[in-house]
């Protein structure tokens, strides 16, 4: 069972594309880092601070774990998170026959001797802020002075401190600052090499 990492900053698209290749792939799971946030208080009893954007407010063991289970016997339960409290609201039992598929800011460095295939989605700074704030207040009812607040002391320095680096290391680099038909296109080319690959 192989499985491909999406990394790149936010706003990216990163999303985007591991969902049309899980959508193009039979048997395949996406699985979103973001399911795997600490909440706030367990980030500062862990590390000492709350900063969604660094690696440690991920729980990297518990994804691990889970993805030995999806290997082993091809289903697990994993959490399900609430971005408007922060918190994990549950689990939900999820399965997969084919390729999994990691998709988050630092899920290359997170699991990079896992993955099998490593990508990095590329896209201009301004232009995957523009589509934060979008998201961010129209999904997670934040407002504009708080996803720019956050973007400036926290998203953007996160960027350059551990996500940037994550492309030296990506078997594949896709730039994504136009329409995604570019980015599906090239969505197109991974799938025909993961089927070459199976």
């Amino acid at each position: 069972m192989n499985v491909i990492t999406i990394s790149g900053a936010s706003g990216s698209g990163k999303t985007t594309l591991a969902q049309y290749i899980n959508q193009s792939t039979p048997g395949s799971l996406l699985l979103s880092l973001d399911r795997y946030y600490l909440s706030k208080k367990e980030q500062v009893d862990k590390n000492g601070f709350c900063n969604f954007d660094d690696p440690s407010a991920i729980n990297a063991e518990l994804l691990k774990e889970h993805l030995s289970e999806l290997q082993t016997s091809g289903r697990t339960n994993v959490p399900i998170y609430d971005f408007t409290i922060s918190e994990r609201a549950g689990y939900e039992e999820v399965t997969a026959s084919g390729v999994i598929i990691i998709e988050g800011l630092f899920a290359g460095s997170i699991l990079p001797t896992i993955s099998n295939l490593k990508i990095f989605v590329e896209a201009d700074l301004d232009l995957a802020l523009l589509r934060r704030i979008k998201r961010d207040m129209n999904e997670r009812g934040r407002t504009l002075e708080s996803v720019t607040e956050q973007y400036v002391h926290f998203v953007r320095p996160a960027y350059f401190k551990h996500v940037e680096n994550i492309k030296s290391n990506a078997d594949h680099i896709l730039i994504n600052n136009g329409s995604t038909d570019q980015l599906i296109a090239d969505g197109k080319f991974i799938i025909e090499e993961l089927r070459l690959n199976e």
